[in-house]
């Protein structure tokens, strides 16, 4: 019998208590996250996670503390010293040298592990107003208001201007993504679909549209990674699949999550195979067998509309609904939630950003049986593992 025993998922919404999901409010400034406005989130270099939000930077550190840097309290980070433009950070991304890219309204700033460079001179911005930061390969691509794409390779910069001869067919690009299998960019715009940017043998690039049928993906923004490689694409109603080999592929629509209107506000895949979707009715898991799990705010939440996920480089899916951020622990599967994973914080604890995640030690020796419906499979959560078999059987 194995130790690291799981709950199948047919169960989660009976099992997770409360308290599943590993809570950080907004506190004060020198507690944790600067701010629930959360406009994106990267992994850091050290095994931290950084996010831009409508109030700084916010870094959760390996070790579980916060760090926070904005235009009221300026300070050094583990990427250098940073002397703010403005409170709010639009985009964060890490270059090929690992330094610090930080998009604001109002322009952009550089890190070099000492400091960080401005640029808001429209020499090298044509919009100053920083909508999306990416990483590809070992240029650094900027998207800025409606004014299409900036190119930064070797201290130079591109400007790819909008219906340009590159091939560019969009004003506003909102989202962006590196397909690791084909080494292409995909590119989400506002209102004009989605583009694939390629390179040529010496370096440059141009735009295809990417169709369905023959027809530009019309109402299609939203661009996600897939970590089995090519890209996933999506608005409120459908996630496709699209890969420059394959073509565009169905994956799901709003109405295969639920009978009742819901709508989907983001997606994140895991690297375990399951697709994770933040909705207005909690966050559903989508594996190749359907809905996988169904995770609302009777589990620990807070709030069915969920507004953002990221998978972070430790398999914590991050969240943010109205007003909070908090996690959910790695599953052990594509179809599984591994409760043993699961943060159990004492009631007072709920605010405490620093708090530790329970490993409970197993009992030794077989477990007793849950149902007859969950035979042969078993609740790893010593803790509380006495109430829920005695609600589930009845004793």
């Amino acid at each position: 019998m194995r130790r690291d025993l799981i709950l199948v998922v047919v169960a989660v919404s009976l099992l997770i208590p409360p308290s599943a999901a590993l809570y950080i409010d907004v506190p004060d400034y020198d507690a944790g996250i600067a701010s629930a406005g959360v406009n994106g989130a990267i992994n850091g270099r050290y095994g931290d996670v950084i996010f831009a939000t409508d109030d700084g930077i916010s870094v959760y550190t390996a070790n579980g503390t916060w760090s926070s840097v904005n235009a009221r309290h300026p300070g050094e980070t583990a990427y250098g010293l940073l002397a703010p433009l403005e409170t709010i950070v639009t985009a964060v991304a890490l270059d090929a040298k690992g330094h610090l890219w930080i998009g604001y309204p109002n322009g952009l700033q550089i890190g070099d592990g000492k400091g960080y460079q401005a640029i808001q001179d429209q020499q090298f911005l044509k919009n100053r107003n920083i909508n999306r930061i990416i990483r590809w390969g070992d240029d650094m691509w900027v998207a800025t208001g409606r004014a299409g794409l900036h190119r930064y390779h070797d201290g130079a910069w591109t400007w790819y201007k909008p219906l340009g001869p590159e091939g560019l067919e969009c004003y506003t690009v909102v989202s962006m993504a590196v397909d690791a299998a084909s080494d292409a960019l995909v590119i989400g715009s506002e209102s004009d679909g989605i583009q694939v940017v390629l390179k040529d043998r010496t370096g440059e690039a141009r735009f295809e549209q990417v169709t369905c049928h023959d027809e530009p993906l019309a109402g299609i923004s939203e661009v996600r990674v897939d970590p089995f490689g090519g890209v996933y694409l999506f608005n409120r109603t459908t996630v496709l699949r699209y890969t420059t080999d394959g073509g565009v592929v169905p994956v799901l629509g709003a109405g295969d999550l639920s009978p009742f209107p819901v709508t989907i506000n983001d997606i994140a895949a895991t690297p375990e195979g399951m697709l994770l979707i933040a909705s207005d009715n909690g966050i559903y898991g989508w594996n190749a067998s359907g809905i996988a799990l169904h995770i609302t705010s009777r589990d620990g939440i807070r709030s069915k509309f969920v507004k953002k996920l990221f998978i972070d480089a430790f398999g914590r899916c991050w969240f943010v609904v109205p007003g909070n951020v908090g996690y959910i622990p790695p599953a052990t599967g594509s179809a599984t939630l591994d409760l043993s994973a699961v943060p159990v914080p004492a009631p007072e604890a709920t605010q405490n950003v620093s708090a530790e995640v329970l490993m409970p030690d197993l009992p030794s020796g077989e477990p007793a049986g849950i149902s007859e419906m969950l035979s042969g499979v078993w609740v790893s959560f010593a803790e509380w593992i006495g109430g829920v078999g005695a609600r589930l059987t009845g004793a």
